[in-house]
């Protein structure tokens, strides 16, 4: 993302998003708890546990877990047996709304976190259930 005046929260580590981090630009898949998302549903690591000690994923766990194609969402349901009960949404996000950057992990090579500049009210505004996208685009 272009070195702006982007002012990300207090609570950021140093050097967090990275800087290999890249603006966001099109469709973004995210495993949420509900079919229809809520703002629950998009609150980082670090928001439902802030004191926690996230060790060496402190700003990783800033962000949030997506991905990038559907081919990465079923890679990564067929990986880890607890996102098989997730129901999986999307939305089409613009530059604006943050910085995504590769966080492959043990299981899954295509794994994404996004730091968002958007709150979680607004991102679960944004993203609706795939089946609603499909037939959107049918």
């Amino acid at each position: 993302m272009e070195e702006q005046s982007i002012m990300w929260p207090d609570h950021y580590p140093e050097k967090c998003p990275p800087v290999d981090a890249e603006d966001v630009s099109g469709l973004v898949y995210r495993f949420t708890n509900r079919a229809n998302p809520k703002h629950k549903d998009f609150l980082s690591y670090y928001e439902l546990k802030p004191d926690e000690d996230w060790g060496d994923k402190d700003c990783q766990a800033r962000g949030l877990s997506v991905y990038t194609t559907e081919d990465d969402c079923r890679a990564a349901s067929a990986a880890v047996p607890a996102l098989r009960k997730k129901k999986l949404c999307a939305a089409r996000l613009s530059t604006k709304a943050g910085v995504i950057a590769p966080t492959p992990s043990r299981n899954n090579c295509n794994h994404k976190t996004l730091w968002s500049l958007f709150s979680a009210e607004e991102l679960s505004e944004l993203f609706v259930p795939l089946e609603t996208i499909k037939v959107d685009h049918a």
